[in-house]
């Protein structure tokens, strides 16, 4: 799931602070050659899921 996704069911929550930089732009920074695969945009409804009515 997406950070900005994620935003939106958490909210301003403490718990979860948010940091909205794509994960290919932090891992390219990095020492090794990581290979990032997706977005996976198909499965993210069900992902978000199991995020519906916690962050409430």
């Amino acid at each position: 799931m997406t950070e900005k996704r994620l935003l939106e069911l958490t909210g301003d929550a403490e718990q979860n602070p948010t940091f909205d930089l794509p994960c290919r732009e932090v891992l390219a920074r990095g020492q090794k050659d990581i290979v990032v695969i997706g977005p996976f945009t198909e499965i993210e409804d069900e992902v978000a899921a199991v995020h519906q009515g916690y962050w409430d």
